[in-house]
């Protein structure tokens, strides 16, 4: 099993969003991720699924439904990713989605984007890759909202995106969510995504810098080529990111690497694991975060998430992976 990490600046913001907002993180965390923010001051990378859990709970703990995006509108969004020294130099809203995807891990490793790409709208979808344990939901509308903070630092604070998916269900009151997004807002939907026009994006801005742009994405390269290879994490990545288009096939993500069959085959069991282990692991996350989000699970829909073209298949594999049987995931909770 692989041990993703983050950036330790966006767990510093949240640390001192806590403060500001009355979040009494000792009385709330558990012994590990108390640890977890104790030392985050002084480190450069923390475990990614630290965050994603903090928030969560805090969100639980307080009946603050709406956690995340009041983090993600509080925060410096130039202060909270290594990459955000791309973002004032990008020609078009479409190229730091680029940059975005291309350095993604290192700003953490907990999440990955991948576009659905329609005639007149591109979706950016934004997959979870660390295990929830409490639910990933708050950390989800939280990357959300700072993705649409970014498509305004591009193309201005009177833009919008045409509107906003959550897979999750809609908490009772999201009164902020329509103010911060200023969109439409879909929950229970078949991603998380943030869509947005294909004119908007690929409108130039006046303020991009392409030459600028490239010199620095040359020197993130460096930076990202010095960091140790994560083989593991990377096909976890591409498993999560061609899941529900049904893609998620060893041909496919080998073609992704650029390598064989056989070599992602050999560079799987020299960690270990193998492509089934991973897939497995990965349709498991799915499942763990469907069920404590969804409050009346539909097995159609889940089969979608899970990359099966029929609902008995995924009934197939939760008793088979699982032990959950079709009475259980029709229960209402």
């Amino acid at each position: 099993m692989t041990h993703a990490d983050a950036d330790a600046g966006a767990l510093r913001q949240f640390i001192s969003f806590a403060k500001t907002s009355g979040l009494d993180l000792d009385r709330i965390l558990d012994r590990e991720l108390r640890s977890i923010a104790t030392a985050a001051p002084q480190a450069e990378r923390v475990p990614a699924h630290a965050i994603v859990d903090m928030l969560q709970i805090c969100s639980v703990v307080t009946r603050r439904s709406n956690l995340g995006i009041a983090l993600a509108q509080w925060g410096n969004i130039r202060g909270n990713s290594p990459l955000s020294l791309l973002w004032d130099h990008c020609p078009t809203l479409a190229d730091a989605i680029r940059v975005n995807s291309r350095f993604a891990e290192l700003e953490s490793k907990a999440i990955t984007t991948s576009l659905d790409q329609q005639i007149d709208e591109v979706a950016i979808r934004h997959l979870l890759l660390v295990p929830a344990r409490y639910g990933g939901s708050q950390f989800i509308e939280s990357v959300l909202l700072l993705a649409t903070r970014l498509g305004r630092l591009i193309l201005g604070e009177g833009w919008s995106p045409v509107r906003i998916e959550f897979q999750h269900s809609a908490p009772e009151d999201y009164a902020l969510h329509r103010q911060l997004f200023r969109c439409p807002i879909e929950f229970g939907a078949d991603r998380s995504a943030v869509i947005i026009s294909r004119d908007d994006i690929d409108r130039p801005t006046q303020h991009g810098n392409a030459h600028l742009l490239a010199f620095l994405e040359r020197h993130l390269e460096t930076v990202r080529s010095a960091e140790p290879v994560d083989f593991v994490g990377q096909v976890d990545q591409l498993i999560a990111a061609n899941l529900t288009s049904g893609e998620a096939m060893m041909d496919h993500v080998a073609k992704l690497l650029r390598v064989s069959r056989r070599t992602l085959q050999r560079g799987l069991e020299q960690k270990g694991t193998s492509f089934t282990l991973r897939l497995d692991a990965a349709r498991r996350r799915v499942v763990d975060e469907y069920f404590r989000t969804e409050k009346r699970p539909n097995l159609n829909l889940l089969a979608y998430r899970l990359g099966y073209s029929e609902a008995s298949a995924a009934s197939r594999y939760l008793r088979k992976n699982m032990g959950l049987g079709i009475r259980k995931i029709a229960r209402p909770k």
